[in-house]
This record gives structure tokens, sequence and C-alpha cells, in this order.
């Protein structure tokens, strides 16, 4: 793997750490329905309550949940009463459809913490999430999706013990729900992250097929950047994929030519650099207008689109023939 490659996906692991943590704060902000004031003995008392079986509340559950979003160290807190996890499963799995939905987020925030934490949380909830996915109740079913991406997002050990209880199997699937679209993408980019070239060729082919049926957008197409990375994307990109990233990466220029908005723009142009398929670009039919607007952009002083946009052409102008690198050429003499 190239020292450029390399760089991008150490950039691309820290965006996802972080997105990691700022999609579960954004969306606890939104679904807080209680005033917290936790303290370390409140929640060591929920902790005992789930160990012991004792009757608890959905207002309880809910409270832990805020409890252990506003308080990381809460987490350990909880995962070393033994016992108070296996009490959270038991009302994930349980009959109450509230408490099914805190105990979910109490597990969502759980996975928040670090890589043992994750670990533990993966072998004993692990196939409980997933059967939950399928589950009719919305929330109920978004927050395990999300708990299953935040497990992978903490280590490749953690995603093979997840993938072998068929989560990533299950986050590939299309949903018409929208929010549970989302979030199964917010799962699916942590887990293709990190696997990298450990993806197994059918689970790279099955998410490409997935991906091609979605609208192309920043969290798509930074799906599809991560996927070009692995050394089987170049024999498994389809050409109905490839036509859409061509299609989508004129509007990402021109759109990007308007507003200056680069994120999109910049993953089409590193997954088409990574596609290894130059002829098919230059016989787009289009590929003209293509190049018109590949010069307007690099007249932009924007140092990421920029190299970005040379790193593609450059990688069509080394497998060109001679017929085409005066065209290659003629779009580089702006820079």
């Amino acid at each position: 793997m190239s020292e450029e490659v390399a760089c991008i996906r150490e950039n691309n692991r820290f965006l996802l750490k972080l997105n990691r943590r700022l999609h579960r704060d954004e969306i606890n902000d939104v679904r807080r329905t209680v005033t917290n004031c936790m303290t370390k003995e409140n929640v060591s008392e929920i902790a005992r309550k789930l160990k012991t079986r004792a009757p608890i509340t959905a207002k309880e559950l809910g409270q832990l949940k805020n409890a252990l979003m506003d308080d990381p160290h809460n987490i350990q807190v909880v995962l070393s009463v033994h016992g108070a996890l296996r009490g959270l499963i038991r009302e994930l799995t349980g009959a109450n459809v509230k408490k099914q939905c805190a105990a979910a987020g109490c597990i969502c925030n759980l996975a928040l913490g670090d890589t043992k934490a994750c670990t533990i949380i993966s072998k004993a909830a692990g196939t409980y999430l997933v059967a939950a996915v399928d589950n009719l109740v919305t929330e109920l079913a978004v927050t395990c999706v999300w708990t299953l991406g935040n497990l992978a997002a903490s280590r490749k050990k953690v995603c093979n013990i997840l993938t072998s209880q068929g989560a990533l199997s299950k986050v590939m699937e299309l949903h018409t729900n929208e929010e549970l679209q989302d979030a199964c993408l917010y799962a699916l980019k942590h887990f293709v992250y990190q696997l990298g070239d450990e993806l197994k060729p059918e689970h790279l082919q099955a998410t490409l097929n997935t991906l091609s049926k979605l609208q192309l957008n920043v969290e798509t197409s930074e799906a599809l950047f991560i996927l070009s990375c692995h050394s089987d994307f170049p024999d498994l990109i389809t050409e109905e994929l490839l036509l859409k990233l061509l299609e989508d990466f004129i509007r990402c220029m021109e759109h990007h030519l308007c507003t200056r908005r680069e994120q999109e723009l910049v993953y089409v142009t590193r997954t088409l650099a990574n596609s290894n398929v130059c002829g098919y670009i230059l016989n787009y039919p289009n590929v003209k207008h293509v190049c018109e607007l590949c010069k307007k952009v690099l007249s932009v002083d924007n140092v990421v689109v920029n190299k970005s946009i040379m790193w593609l052409l450059g990688n069509i102008y080394k497998a060109c023939g001679e017929s085409y690198r005066l065209l290659v050429l003629d779009v580089t003499v702006v820079v």
C-alpha cells in the first residue's frame, strides 16, 4: 500500500473514531427525556439491580443510559459489576418495549468504551443485537445497529467476533426505513475500515452491490472510498457502479465550483483513482466535459481537492495509451 493511501486511511480512521462519539452525542441529546444528575453511587446501585434481577424501571434504565454518555468512567463502573451486562441483555430481550429501547441505549453507550469493554460486550450481546435489527420497533432496531457500529469501531478482533455472529451480513442489507438504513451505513463503514484487506471478497462484493443501490452522498461515497483501498476492489467494481461514480464526479465538481464544498468530491475522486479502470473513464461519452470541469476545479485554490484530482489524472496518465496522454496533459497544464 502506498504512503499516500496509508496517510488517507489514517486520516479516515481519525474521522470515523470522532464520528463514533459525535453521532451518539447528537442522537442522545435529541432523545434525552430526563434530566440526569447521576452520581457514581447511583450508577452502581442500578448496576446491582441489574445483577440481582431486582425490579427496574424504564426511567432508571434511561438515567443509566444518559449517565454512561455523560461520564465515560461510568462505563467501567457498570462493567465491573459482574452480571450487570447480562441484566441489560435480559431487559433488551424482554417484553416491555420501553425497557428494551432503554436497555439498548445503555448497551450502545457502553460500546463507546475501550477495546476490552467492546470485546466483552460483543461476546455477550452480539447475537442479541443482530437479532434485534429485524425488530419492527424502529428505535430499538436503529439503536442496536448503532451499537454494532460502535463495537466494530473499537478493533478488528471485535469485528471478527461480530462477523461470525452475522452482524456484517445484517448491516449490509438494504432497508426502506431511512433511519435504519443510515444507521446500517454508519456501522458498515466501521466494519469495512477495521477489516481492511481482511474483508472477504464475497463481503466486499455484497457491500458494493448494496452501495450501488443507494443514492451517492457524503456517507455512501466515504464508504466506497474505504472499500476502494481493498486490494480486490478493482476486480469487483461493476460497470453500473463506475457509471454512477462518474456521473456523481461531474455533479460534485459542478457543486464544488458553486459552493466550495469538497468532502464528497474528494471521496468520489479517490475512489475513481483506486478503481484502476482508466480505459472506461477515458471512453466515457462525456469525457470532454469531465476534462473541462477538472480544469476549472484545478484553477480553484484547494489543496485537498486538487491533490485528489491530480492523483486520479496521474493514474490515468500512467495507464493510458499515447493518444490519451495529451488529453491528460491538457487538463493538468492549469496547475
